[in-house]
């Protein structure tokens, strides 16, 4: 069973759209895990795995990256990872048949929010497809589902961490590194004027050494 569902650009983490079991259909309190969810978007880099399953305990979330858009799903452990990729692929060619040119202009958070009905009809269309046992197709079009990459929420939000402190140090590097250059630059001018003024010096001694001598 799909009990949460998001779109959001990958770019940015910016949510599009979204599609939410309420506590009484799901029979469990699922803000923690909406958090969770925006927080896997803000931790998504270009060095993210296309495709993941991040488990969350009691619950999984299956999520694919399709030109720069993020599509998420949370189910139970039950819910037949095949039928949750495929579920997400169909979302993102209805998003993007319906909203794909406009992404790139999205400035508010759930731009897309009236893309909710089209989440639940494919929910529904979805559920329909595990209850009658419709799987020939899915495993056909699906053969790299092994491929998928799982992991686990901790490890999944503290690598998204750990790739944030390094782009910061390596700004930081790149400044510093400006930094010397230009202390180098300015070191090198001084020396290269106290060589120039020692020349200048030793050449007026001697001047002022001959003409003392000579005359």
């Amino acid at each position: 069973m799909a009990l949460l569902t998001l779109i959001a650009r990958s770019t940015d983490g910016l949510p599009l759209s979204s599609s939410i079991e309420s506590d009484e259909q799901s029979g469990k309190n699922l803000t923690e895990f909406q958090s969770q969810a925006k927080a896997i978007f803000r931790k998504l880099s270009p060095q993210s795995p296309p495709r993941c399953s991040i488990e969350s305990p009691p619950l999984v979330f299956h999520y694919v990256i399709e030109s720069e858009i993020c599509y998420l799903v949370l189910c139970e452990p039950s819910y037949s990872p095949r039928l949750a990729f495929s579920y997400l692929r169909s979302l993102h060619e209805a998003f993007s048949q319906q909203h794909g040119h406009e992404v790139h202009k999205a400035q508010r958070p759930y731009h897309f929010i009236e893309f909710g009905t089209e989440i639940e009809r494919l929910k529904k269309a979805h559920s329909e497809n595990q209850s009658r046992g419709q799987l020939g197709r899915l495993a056909d079009e699906l053969q790299g589902v092994q491929k998928i990459m799982i992991d686990n929420i901790d490890a999944a939000l503290n690598r998204g961490e750990l790739i944030s402190d390094l782009a910061d140090k390596t700004r930081t590097l790149a400044v510093e590194s400006k930094m010397y250059a230009k202390e180098a630059k300015f070191l090198n001018l001084r020396t290269s004027l106290a060589a120039k003024a020692a020349i200048v010096v030793v050449i007026i001694l001697i001047l002022i050494f001959l003409r003392f001598w000579l005359f």
